[in-house]
């Protein structure tokens, strides 16, 4: 974020509730309904643009674009990465590792009312969402597909941006990264966790990279009360002014030395980015 001497700016995480009357868009963008040029413009660009200007009337100083297309689906992760299948949940398996952690021990009733609910959050409008019933797996070299995916985001947001006719002086938009994916893409191809964290962080860095503008990875530790690991890279490709992608949060509480040392190898790799 831009600095000031004068006031605390004020920004988010990135997830915001759709617009009313877009309630559906996110699951849509995530089931791959929503693709071609023409149907984004019409349905999705609106969306967002409501979203920038409830933002900006709320004082938000760097708004986000609502993380409309970020999701945990196959359709989602193919479009961005090859080597990625699904299958049926085998019994005794977890669909994530985020339905087996130590919080969910911890707090079983609480958490058994959520997935009764289909949701962790309530949010007015909000459609439960169905019991998770197949596992994500990497069944082959794990590669980005290039900046395709990260791109119609970015020109997406440019574009509702101008629509909403807000004075916007900052923008972010939420990208994935290797600790994030590692909750929801278990392995089966590579000989050790460590090789698979590695392949996801490569293939997320030439995303970084492709995407073009000035980069920002943060992430966030448990124990620790802020963000402990941040690298800034001047991309190769496209220029966009004050639009920074910006990196998930690493969350999960009892893997967290995989996602370091996944978080470690991308700052090395985006060092080098910047200084080829």
């Amino acid at each position: 974020m831009q600095k000031s001497m004068t006031r605390i700016r004020t920004s988010h995480v990135g997830r915001l509730p759709p617009p009313k009357g877009w309630e559906d868009m996110p699951a849509r963008l995530a089931n791959a309904e929503v693709t071609d040029p023409a149907s984004i413009a019409a349905e999705v660009t609106p969306a967002i643009a409501e979203t920038v200007r409830k933002q900006i009337e709320a004082g938000i100083d760097c708004i986000g674009d609502g993380e409309f297309w970020t999701a945990r689906s196959l359709a989602h992760y193919t479009a961005h990465f090859t080597g990625i299948e699904a299958r049926p949940v085998a019994s005794g398996e977890h669909p994530t590792t985020r339905h087996s952690t130590r919080e969910r021990d911890e707090f079983p009733d609480f958490y058994a009312d959520c997935d009764r609910a289909g949701t962790l959050f309530l949010v007015p409008g909000e459609k439960p969402m169905p019991p998770v019933t197949v596992r994500v797996v990497a069944r082959g070299p794990v590669k980005s597909k290039g900046p395709e995916a990260i791109n119609r985001q970015l020109d997406t947001f440019k574009a509702a941006i101008e629509r909403s006719g807000a004075a916007v002086e900052e923008a972010f938009v939420p990208v994935l990264a290797p600790g994030w994916l590692d909750h929801f893409i278990f392995n089966e191809y590579y000989k050790t966790e460590d090789e698979f964290l590695f392949a996801l962080a490569d293939a997320l860095r030439e995303e970084y990279r492709g995407g073009g503008g000035r980069l920002r990875l943060a992430d966030r530790r448990p124990g620790f009360a802020g963000l402990v690991g941040h690298a800034e890279a001047r991309t190769l490709g496209r220029g966009l002014s004050s639009i920074r992608p910006a990196a998930h949060r690493y969350r999960q509480s009892h893997a967290h030395s995989r996602g370091e040392r996944a978080l470690s190898f991308v700052l090395g790799q985006l060092a080098r980015a910047a200084h080829p």
